[in-house]
C-alpha cells in the first residue's frame, strides 16, 4: 500500500508539473493620450482615457475636469468597452479646445473600477503634459491673424461733366494694370517655387529634430510620451525640410496618401512607415514590450533624419 501511495503521490506531482498554469489577470492601469500631436491655439482636439482591467469590470465615467488653465473641455463621451482575450479596455474620450499657448498640463484622473464581486478600486491616470503653439509661428512676419485696411474717407466735393468721364477713364487704366499686375505675379510665384524647391535642405532642421529625438529616449519610462514627443519630432523635421507645414498635423493615412514632396522623395516612404510605427505606440494600452519598441523606432528615426537623402 505504502507504494502504491508513492506512485499516486509521484503521478500528482507529475500532472502538476505539466499542467500549463492559469492565465494571471490583467493588472489595473490607467493611460492618457492626446490627439494630435501638434496642437495649436483655437483648434479643438481629443484627450482619451484607457483603463486596462481584467475581464467582467466595470468602470464609471470619470469625473470631467474643471477649471483646466488654457482649455476649454467641449464634451466628454461615455466609456467604451474593447473586450480582449484575458482583459477588458475601457476607453474613455474628452473633446478640448485650447485658449493659450505654451506649455499646459491635462491633469491626473482618478477612476473606479468595480469587480463582478462587487468590490471596488480606483485607479489613477497621470497627468499628461502637453505644448500648445501659435499659428503665428508659421509666419512671423504676419503681425495680426487677420491683416486690415482702415478705410479711405471719402472726398466730399461736387462733380461736373467731367467727373464722370474721367471716374470711367481712371477705372480703365485700373483694369489694364491689374491684368498686368496679376501676370506678373503669376510669373514671379512659378520662378519662386521653382527657386524654392532648388533650395537645399536646410541642416537646422536636422539639428532640431535630433535634438527632439534624444529627449524623446530620455523618456522612454513613459513609452507612450515617448512616442508621442519622437512623432512631433519627425513631422516637425519633414514639414521644415519639405516646406510644407500642413504635415505637422496630418495622420500617417493621409501622408500615406499623398504624394512624396520633391524635397524628401528619397526618405517619403521610410518616413510615412516611422510615423505609422509611432502612433501605434502612443495610443493606449501600450503594447508589450512598448519601451523597446519605441527605442528602436526612435533610433531609426534617428538615422532617417542624419542619413544622407
Amino acid at each position: 500500500m505504502t507504494l502504491l501511495r508513492f506512485a499516486a503521490l509521484g503521478l500528482c506531482v507529475a500532472a502538476a508539473v505539466h499542467a500549463e498554469p492559469p492565465p494571471s489577470p490583467a493588472q489595473l492601469r490607467a493611460t492618457l493620450v492626446i490627439e494630435p500631436p501638434r496642437i495649436e491655439v483655437g483648434d479643438p482636439f481629443d484627450v482619451e482615457l484607457a483603463v486596462v482591467t481584467p475581464p467582467d469590470h466595470a468602470v464609471l465615467p470619470a469625473p470631467v475636469p474643471k477649471a483646466i488653465p488654457g482649455l476649454w473641455i467641449l464634451e466628454a463621451e461615455r466609456p467604451s468597452v474593447e473586450r480582449q482575450p484575458g482583459r477588458w479596455v475601457h476607453r474613455q474620450r474628452f473633446r478640448a479646445r485650447a485658449r493659450a499657448t505654451g506649455a499646459l498640463v491635462w491633469p491626473a484622473l482618478d477612476v473606479e473600477v468595480q469587480a463582478s464581486d462587487g468590490t471596488k478600486h480606483v485607479v489613477r491616470a497621470p497627468e499628461r503634459p502637453f505644448e500648445v503653439r501659435s499659428l503665428l509661428a508659421e509666419h512671423p512676419e504676419q503681425p495680426s491673424f487677420f491683416s486690415y485696411r482702415a478705410p479711405e474717407a471719402a472726398a466730399s466735393g461736387a462733380g461736373g461733366v467731367l467727373l464722370p468721364a474721367l471716374v470711367g477713364a481712371l477705372f480703365a487704366l485700373a483694369g489694364v494694370a491689374l491684368f498686368a499686375w496679376v501676370r506678373h505675379a503669376r510669373q514671379a510665384s512659378a520662378a519662386a517655387a521653382a527657386a524654392l524647391a532648388a533650395l537645399p535642405e536646410t541642416p537646422g532642421a536636422d539639428a532640431a529634430a535630433l535634438a527632439a529625438l534624444g529627449r524623446a529616449l530620455a523618456a522612454l519610462a513613459d513609452p507612450v510620451r515617448a512616442a508621442d514627443l519622437a512623432s512631433e519630432a519627425l513631422r516637425d523635421w519633414a514639414a521644415a525640410r519639405a516646406r510644407a507645414p500642413g504635415l505637422r498635423a496630418a495622420t500617417w493615412e493621409e501622408l500615406a496618401a499623398r504624394s512624396a514632396p520633391f524635397l524628401l522623395v528619397t526618405r517619403w516612404d521610410r518616413f510615412v512607415a516611422l510615423v505609422r510605427e509611432l502612433d501605434a505606440l502612443r495610443f493606449p494600452p501600450p503594447p508589450d514590450g512598448a519601451a523597446d519598441r519605441a527605442r528602436q523606432t526612435i533610433a531609426r528615426a534617428a538615422a532617417l533624419v542624419g542619413g544622407s537623402p
